[in-house]
């Protein structure tokens, strides 16, 4: 979604846009672009520099080294300079394969030139084209990371063009500003660095680095920075994680997030990382093994305790390899807190066996003799007992909920401060729930691999999740974790299928490892709910598999488990209901065939469309809860509830008139639990006019909303 609202911003009233690529780019992964670009009603087209772009259209150039002669030739109009290895932009060099520039000239708004240091650098900053709503002409920005250096041109009294200062927006210079504040403590063998502001966390988290670190004297072999939240540390470090542990020279360096939440504890196994590896220098090049040395030294990881880590994924069906551990490659299909939680049990076991001295000859061993004591310890390891998380019941009362997607940006995702407005927002909507929404990829609807592990601070993290659903709780509100997956171009997740027995096991395998690793996240993160599934249609009748998926994620969380149907309609085709705790239905049933049709037809609509559900809850004796539910901004939104792509005439107040219908035929049914309304955003960004997508905020719908929370059971907005 993000990028079908980019490119409204940068399209305008224009009916086209040419992206132009140099010679030798491939022409791919345009695919997610052009299916929004349709959806907001105009084409997009990609081109070669040799092709003469169309006429009243916007273009966009689209360069990184060697820059074509074509693009130099456009590039000479602005303050900028090309380098051997990057370019030069008003007295800054630019020189890192992720750093590129936008520039647009404020007397031929049309063109619009794009330069990065690799293409994938390009690409990243095209995307801001689309993203930048305000639109002006002239605009320019400089990216470096995750920092950005912005504002717009105007013409120099020289004829050329300089910045215009009173637009300038330098978060490159703000890096710098911040790192100078800084104030240098020495604490035993650790330098702290930080402001006053985060003073608290220096005397939170020094005397568990003094616990680790036993080294006094000389000079210091940690040096811990930080940062006041998880915005500022992604924006300056990269990552928006707790804490990161990285080597400088001999030296480590830890960046920690001041204001981490307490549980789980993130931070805790990094700061004794440190210290063991600044004592054991193989140990360095292994980094996990190192992680899970420092989350056996604490005790726990991920809110769960160290010696039955190990065991409990066994049992899942979810435990890495040895060498899956030990391998340098960081994999997007293997979770790193399975992976680290299992290794920490390993060494538990190694400690039981042969104390510290056995850990010892494990660090200085050979690669091949390291596996062989590894995989000895996991055999020991897995006969540790285990314990499921006790199971809780469902939040009392009616669940007012919303969907609640994450904005791909760092400034405004789950683990940031605007997030935790957007659910005071919310919150002051009557909303008292909310639903966190990780997202996995799969190439095809016909691929075995899923990937699932997210370390850009961009995408939907674990820190993240933690962060949405800490803040919902200290808001009042509680939290489902509702985990999907996106299939390449766009595919609809319901049409996943294998091909053959031995297809289907695999697939099963990937996605058990990401629903237990999703279900560990929302259990230490103390979420109420746990979604098992989103709209897997064509997964449905694999009812074994379904019963050994839900077992497993019975002993990772204790939260009350639904899975998410597609359609009251597709319900009752479903086999394993009677493991799950409530049924779950993504409810996007048309209201009625008829464009015209009245309020009280709607009414009727909806009734009938929840009559498989009435019925199937009276059988099973479970409530319902509509995992989602959502009408796009369009003309007579009732006839077709999924469409965002329709063509159809904007019209926002059917979508309205369709949420008031809902809860006018079902507010007062037992049987319904509750609602969760797809969708606001963590930034919080409020739907522009021409936008016809589902976010309701600014929008009809979300008072329709808020007025129908507002009248159902418990809808009192609490004091903030």
């Amino acid at each position: 979604m993000l990028v079908s609202l980019c490119l409204l911003a940068l399209v305008g009233l224009s009916t086209h846009v040419t992206i132009v690529l140099p010679h030798g780019w491939e022409a791919t992964g345009f695919e997610r672009w052009r299916v929004f670009a349709r959806r907001e009603g105009f084409e997009m087209r990609i081109a070669r520099e040799a092709e003469r772009p169309r006429a009243g259209g916007k273009t966009v150039w689209l360069g990184a080294p060697r820059v074509s002669d074509a693009l130099r030739k456009r590039l000479a109009a602005f303050p900028v300079r090309l380098e051997a290895s990057g370019f030069a932009f008003d007295g800054r060099s630019y020189l890192a394969p992720g750093d590129a520039l936008v520039l647009n000239h404020p007397e031929r708004p049309s063109e619009t030139l794009v330069l990065g240091n690799s293409r994938d650098a390009a690409l990243r900053l095209a995307r801001w084209i689309f993203r930048e709503r305000e639109g002006a002409p002239g605009r320019f920005r400089a990216l470096s990371g995750e920092l950005a250096k912005e504002g717009r041109f105007r013409r120099a009294p020289s004829g050329g063009l300089e910045i215009d200062r009173g637009t300038e927006r330098d978060s490159i210079a703000e890096r710098e500003r911040f790192f100078s504040t800084l104030t240098d403590v020495r604490r035993g063998a650790a330098l702290w660095r930080f402001r006053d502001s985060e003073r608290r966390a220096f005397e939170r988290w020094g005397p568990v680095l003094d616990r680790f670190l036993t080294t006094r004297g000389g000079l210091p072999v940690v040096t811990v920075s930080l940062y006041p939240d998880a915005v500022v540390k992604a924006m300056y470090t990269g990552s928006s994680r707790p804490a990161d542990l990285a080597w400088e020279g001999e030296r480590a360096r830890v960046d920690v997030d001041a204001s981490a939440p307490v549980e789980p504890d993130r931070v805790s196994p990094v700061l004794a990382a440190a210290a063991i590896g600044s004592g054991e220098p193989g140990l360095r090049g292994r980094p996990t093994l190192l992680l899970a040395a420092g989350a056996r030294a604490g005790g726990r990881w991920w809110g769960r305790d160290v010696a039955s880590f190990a065991a409990f994924l066994e049992h899942a069906g979810v435990q890495p390899t040895v060498s899956e551990v030990l391998t340098g490659t960081e994999r997007d299909d293997l979770s790193p807190i399975a992976a680290v939680g299992a290794a920490a049990a390993w060494l538990d076991a190694g400690f039981r066996e042969g104390g510290s001295a056995a850990l010892g000859r494990a660090w200085q061993a050979s690669d091949p003799d390291l596996a062989a004591i590894l995989d000895r310890w996991r055999r020991a390891a897995q006969g540790v007992p285990v314990a499921a998380p006790p199971r809780r019941p469902l939040p009392a009362g009616f669940l007012r909920g919303v969907s609640y997607a994450m904005a791909n940006s760092v400034e405004g995702s789950y683990a940031s401060p605007r997030s935790r407005e957007t659910l005071r927002r919310l919150s002051s909507m009557f909303v008292d729930s909310i639903a966190v929404m990780p997202y996995a990829f799969s190439r095809t609807a016909r691929t075995a691999a899923i990937g699932f592990v997210h370390r850009n601070a961009r995408g939907e993290t674990d820190e993240g999740t933690v962060r949405a659903v800490s803040d919902a709780r200290s808001l009042e509100m509680t939290a489902m974790v509702k985990p999907h997956i996106w299939i390449g171009g766009g595919a609809f997740v319901g049409t996943v299928a294998m091909t053959s027995p031995a297809q289907w096991a695999a697939w099963f395998r990937a996605y058990r490892r990401f629903a237990v690793h999703h279900a560990i996240v929302a259990e230490a993160s103390g979420a109420a709910l746990f979604c098992v599934g989103t709209e897997l249609s064509g997964t449905e009748l694999r009812e074994r598999e379904w019963r050994e998926t839900i077992a497993a994620v019975r002993l990772a969380t204790g939260a009350p488990l639904l899975y998410a149907t597609n359609w009251a309609s597709g319900a009752p085709r479903v086999g394993f209901w009677d493991a799950l705790d409530a049924i779950g239905v993504d409810f996007y049933d048309p209201l009625s065939a008829d464009p015209a049709a009245s309020d009280a037809e709607l009414v009727r609509g909806a009734r009938r469309a929840a009559e498989p559900l009435a019925r199937l809850s009276a059988a099973l004796r479970k409530p319902v809860v509509f995992t989602e539910a959502g009408y796009p901004p369009t003309r007579s939104a009732w006839t077709a509830p999924h469409d965002e792509d329709s063509a159809g005439a904007m019209l926002p107040g059917d979508a309205a008139r369709s949420v008031r219908a809902v809860f006018a035929a079902l507010g007062r049914e037992k049987w319904w639990k509750g609602v969760y309304w797809w969708k606001a955003f963590s930034d919080g960004r409020e739907a522009s006019d021409g936008d016809r997508g589902f976010n309701f905020l600014g929008r009809p719908a979300g008072d329709a909303i808020a007025a129908g929370f507002r009248l159902s059971p418990g809808g009192t907005a609490p004091a903030r």
